[in-house]
């Protein structure tokens, strides 16, 4: 009995093992900028893009959001590594919980001490002092009209496309108060329910039942066939006004402002699919923003454990 026991959690074991071994990690370091684009002609689309970050290893969320009902609901919570796991589950649970997040994420997403990504684990961030983009960073601050958005690093296992998971960035600050995602105000979609607002004391928190929309927000996947390639569905968004379909069978002419024009978000993106060098500085182009990128080879987590 106990032989038929052992025999399969050493073949898990096993295969455990296996996998860990056949790993590849990399160190990512991201930084997203936005540009001065003050002479650039570029259109953002009347249809706002919108991408799926369901499924999308979220490293960010843990940092600053907080479930403050899902105690009285009997839920557990999602922890930093439930999130870079399984964040489907984990949006499924606070689409059903009130949740409380900052109203601005800032530019530095970082862990607060030194981390390293662990064999067969989920992708890692990493704290301030393993990041190295400072002169970079340093640099393209100080041309005029340039603002940084985003900057983090990351350890994650690289996988082929089929089975990599994409991860998730955002930050900058949350327009939910007044727009929705698809870039429409909020006054549109208003219903008859309300939802109970939350009073933090001035903490810098936001309750609300819809779901933020951040200035920055997007996806980065990276995938290994043979080489590196990385794929970028990120959308910069930005306010502006829009003429109004005022011959629409759904168009409220309460909404009408300065002769038939309303406030609306647009959605700039960038949207790539490149080929990458391992350990050599990318700069992915855009007449809105701009994101420099590497991909370094590290010390892989299995022989870094068998020092220690």
């Amino acid at each position: 009995m106990l032989k038929k026991t052992l025999l399969p959690l050493m073949g898990m074991l096993w295969i455990t093992q296996a996998v860990a071994q056949e790993e590849r990690w990399f160190e990512v370091e991201v930084y997203l900028f936005e540009r001065d684009a003050s002479h650039s002609q570029e259109r953002a689309p009347d249809q706002v893009p919108v991408t799926k970050t369901t499924k999308a290893v979220d490293l960010i969320s843990p940092l600053f959001s907080t479930d403050i009902t899902g105690a009285t609901l009997g839920l557990d919570g999602c922890s930093s590594t439930d999130w870079a796991t399984d964040a489907n589950k984990c949006n499924e649970q606070l689409e059903s919980t009130q949740v409380s997040h900052v109203s601005q994420i800032p530019v530095n997403i970082a862990a607060s001490t030194e981390q390293y990504g662990v064999p067969g684990g989920p992708p890692t961030l990493l704290s301030m002092e393993q990041n190295q983009f400072s002169e970079i960073m340093a640099k393209i601050s100080r041309e005029p009209g340039n603002k940084s958005l985003l900057h983090m690093t990351w350890q994650q296992s690289m996988l082929p496309r089929h089975k990599a998971k994409p991860v998730r960035l955002f930050s900058g600050q949350d327009f939910s108060d007044r727009f929705e995602l698809n870039g429409q105000t909020v006054q549109t979609y208003q219903s008859d329910v309300v939802i109970p607002q939350f009073d933090f004391l001035d903490v810098g928190l936001t309750s609300k039942a819809h779901k933020p929309v951040w200035e920055i927000d997007g996806t980065l996947n990276i995938y290994l066939d043979h080489f590196l390639y990385v794929e970028t569905a990120l959308n910069l968004r930005e306010e502006g006004i829009k003429s109004l379909d005022i011959s629409s069978d759904s168009f409220d002419e309460t909404l009408v402002k300065n002769d038939k024009i309303t406030p609306f978000l647009y959605a700039f993106p960038l949207t790539q699919n490149r080929r990458v060098r391992s350990d050599e500085i990318h700069y992915f182009d855009h007449p809105k923003m701009g994101m420099i990128l590497q991909i370094r080879k590290m010390e892989q987590p299995k022989d870094r454990l068998n020092e220690l």
